[in-house]
């Protein structure tokens, strides 16, 4: 019996392709460069990315990606240091 081609991993409950997906859209990649890494459909990429969304409970691509640690988040307010 062939290998599933897809697999959950981490606590996150995400499969690997939407991992993928996920953090290569948190990069900047649009979804027909991201159909062409992941060699699936660009169909296929919107629906990962909008089911990975939903494991999250994200409220859009970007918080999801966000979630997911794709995207960095700014630790502390740009500016003068308070003091």
């Amino acid at each position: 019996m062939a290998q599933a081609r897809l697999r959950f991993a981490g606590s996150t409950g995400l499969s690997d392709l939407e991992q993928r997906c996920l953090r290569l859209y948190g990069a900047g990649w649009t979804r027909t460069e991201i159909s062409e890494i992941a060699r699936v459909s660009r169909r296929t990429v919107g629906a990962t990315l909008t089911v990975a969304k939903e494991k999250l409970g994200a409220r859009s691509l970007a918080h999801a990606a966000l979630l997911l640690g794709a995207v960095p988040a700014i630790p502390e307010p740009i500016g003068e240091p308070a003091g």
